[in-house]
């Protein structure tokens, strides 16, 4: 059910982002001094019945999205509705794909106040999906509060003894697996971040050894998933170990760079709606 869910999203998030290019494909790609001499001209330019509404749901998805992620967080009466994971997800869901229908709002015109507001949006975005990475390899509550280092220490402990009453797995096995990896320190947050990014790109290709493995260990059908989702598990807690705190500051810098950033977005769209309203550009209102 869950899978189902996941995949109705994906393809609904697909089909906000792409199925406006899709439309409007040899207008998009048609030189703009040629463009009001096309088909389209009059629906897709910014100012066009479908153009204009490109914009105007763009910027509601961008704007309930914040509204609604930010009253949950802060609001103690909106803490009943929802986990706040859940909250993030819709969050990252309008704030990705009203972006998109901005940038095809302004079919890649991107002029005096439009520029603006377009290159901070696009700044804004970049930094949420840097902001969602760190985020998400901080572990977290259920209502998002951050974890102590030892819960990680901890449940890294209870996982390897799982491991240890599943199998007796040899050092090269370890090895091989990713078990065995040392103690780090990082001092720089930054060099933790490319660590990060470094090992995910090497889980990645993991895929292979681990396999290997559970061949040799001759491990039933559902032993063999069990043992890797165990493997996958104390992986993961052991770069959280390790990680936790570097992430925890470059996500505290991430919250003074990111939310400034967006008020400013949000300012200059502001702007931009009140001067288009003022020359008439109202859509179908």
């Amino acid at each position: 059910m869950k899978f189902v869910f996941y995949s109705v999203v994906g393809l609904a998030w697909l089909g906000i982002v792409v199925l406006p290019g899709v439309y409007g494909w040899e207008y998009y790609m048609t030189p703009v001094p040629e463009r009001p001499f096309t088909e389209l001209h009059d629906q897709l330019k910014p100012t066009g019945f479908i153009g204009h509404g490109y914009g105007v749901i763009g910027s509601l998805f961008m704007i309930v999205g914040v509204a609604t992620y930010t009253l949950r967080k802060r609001v103690a009466w909106f803490a009943k509705w929802g986990k706040l994971r859940s909250w993030l997800r819709f969050h990252i869901f309008l704030c990705t794909t009203g972006p998109a229908l901005v940038v095809w709002h302004t079919s890649f015109k991107f002029q005096g106040v439009v520029a603006i507001s377009f290159w901070s949006m696009v700044i804004v975005v970049a930094s949420g999906v840097l902001g969602r990475y760190v985020y998400k390899r901080i572990p977290k509550t259920e209502d998002g509060y951050f974890k102590s280092v030892q819960f990680v220490v901890d449940e890294k402990l209870a996982l390897r003894k799982e491991l240890d009453a599943m199998v007796s797995l040899s050092p090269v096995q370890e090895s091989m697996l990713g078990l065995t990896a040392g103690q780090l320190k990082f001092t720089n947050p930054w060099a933790a971040l490319y660590a990060a990014i470094l090992f995910d790109v090497r889980g990645l290709f993991s895929w292979s050894r681990d396999r290997r493995v559970t061949t040799e260990l001759a491990l039933s059908r559902q032993e063999r998933e069990s043992f890797r989702s165990l493997v996958r598990r104390y992986r993961w807690r052991t770069r959280q170990e390790f990680l936790i705190e570097p992430m925890q500051k470059i996500f505290g810098y991430w919250h003074v760079f990111h939310i400034p950033l967006a008020t400013i977005m949000f300012l200059v769209l502001a702007v931009h709606v009140f001067v288009s309203i003022l020359f008439g550009y109202t859509w179908i209102f």
